[in-house]
């Protein structure tokens, strides 16, 4: 497809992250913690090895996720401020840079491409349409997916990396989540450290652990830089707020762990990019016809179904239509680029992302509008999960 030299020329020019597992990334980064508690014990690659020794071994380890904290975000904090002070090093996120996706990364210390989370819309054959994953609801109407006889452990696997640990765990999550489906099945057993504020966070993580008569591992997800950055915008003061108050109550975690052989890790899942323009799909939409059910996938990545015989009309019709923002591939394009990870994809994952994907060249975001969230997702100021170098590369700081 034509559009496939749009995407390459993108990386060719640097405007667009060509994901590359050769480089520090976030799957390294999950790796060296599960050599670290004993979950892996290998393969791994050199970077990963290099990530491990940086962490050391230490008799508790917190993994801290701020969703949403690109490595951008830290421009705005000063010099001294405990992210920046600890900074070490740049790495790449997993594509898509999306939650549902860096997430399930974590769980299973494995790539997109393997998982098949590939988006906050993901199609599962089992219903033959999508499905929002961390809500675990089908995308349609909402209904829970355990009351449409769909299991987290059928479409996320039985196993996670919290499961396989030689240490005590626990998590810590904000108490609107942490009894959710995804989050038990996250946890697999661990202990639940609910919380109404990162403050809350620190001081709960830092008792379990004084607690602990074992060595630990502690999982904090933290959420509200994303919350800022999709309402207010990725550079608002509101965002910026966000990451000065995550930053200032990390540094309150070190402080009560100074006394304990303990190791924070912070990074993210991905960055933000603000919204340029936005194209709502709507149940009638003439593309639907070509499809066999809505499209999936994300804000700046379209996942495909195609009906029989519709590919060159579907084709004609979308670059006609957005083929200056997007590029339209096919899967195995997708697939020989290795975007989803370095791996060919598994066959399960093959099935979720159809026959074609679009991946966004700018700053615009596409969204199917007829499922049970309607257009709130359009209204949002700032979103991720495409190539640009804002939403792929975050931090890993070590404290």
């Amino acid at each position: 497809m034509a559009d496939l030299t749009q995407l390459l020329a993108g990386f060719e020019s640097g405007e667009l992250c060509r994901p590359d597992a050769s480089q520090p990334n976030f799957v390294d980064v999950v790796r060296a913690i599960g050599l670290i508690t004993g979950a892996l014990d290998g393969p791994n690659s050199a970077n990963s090895r290099q990530i491990g020794d940086q962490i050391g071994e230490p008799e508790h380890l917190v993994f801290v996720l701020v969703d949403g904290l690109g490595t951008h975000c830290l421009e705005h904090l000063g010099s001294e401020s405990w992210l920046r002070t600890h900074l070490a090093a740049e790495v790449q996120s997993v594509f898509p840079p999306t939650t549902s996706a860096a997430i399930t990364s974590i769980a299973k210390a494995d790539w997109p491409a393997k998982h098949g989370a590939v988006g906050w819309w993901t199609y599962l054959a089992q219903l033959r349409e999508a499905a929002c994953i961390l809500p675990f609801v089908r995308h349609r109407d909402g209904e829970d997916l355990r009351d449409c006889g769909v299991t987290p452990e059928a479409v996320l696997g039985s196993s996670t990396i919290l499961g396989e640990m030689a240490r005590s765990t626990a998590i810590a999550q904000p108490t609107a989540i942490i009894d959710s489906t995804y989050s038990g099945w996250f946890g697999s057993g661990a202990d639940t450290l609910p919380y109404d504020d990162h403050a809350e966070a620190a001081d709960k993580i830092a008792a379990h652990i004084r607690d602990a008569d074992e060595p630990t591992f502690t999982y904090w997800y933290a959420a509200a830089v994303d919350h800022a950055s999709h309402e207010h915008g990725s550079d608002s003061a509101q965002a910026r707020a966000a990451v000065t108050e995550v930053d200032k109550n990390l540094a309150r975690l070190a402080e009560h762990l100074e006394r304990q052989d303990a190791r924070i890790v912070v990074t993210a899942d991905h960055g933000h990019r603000d919204a340029g323009a936005r194209f709502p799909v709507d149940r009638d939409d003439p593309l639907c016809d070509f499809l066999r059910c809505p499209p999936s996938g994300d804000m700046r990545l379209g996942f495909y179904h195609l009906q029989d015989g519709a590919r060159q009309a579907f084709t004609h019709e979308f670059e006609h239509r957005y083929g200056e923002h997007f590029a339209l591939i096919s899967t195995q394009e997708l697939d020989d680029l290795r975007l989803l990870g370095p791996e060919p994809l598994a066959a399960e994952t093959r099935r979720r992302v159809g026959d074609l994907a679009s991946i966004a060249l700018d700053d615009s975001v596409m969204r199917y509008t007829g499922g049970s969230d309607g257009d709130r997702f359009m209204h949002q100021r700032s979103h991720h999960s495409g190539l640009s170098f804002r939403e792929m590369t975050i931090p890993l700081v070590i404290g």
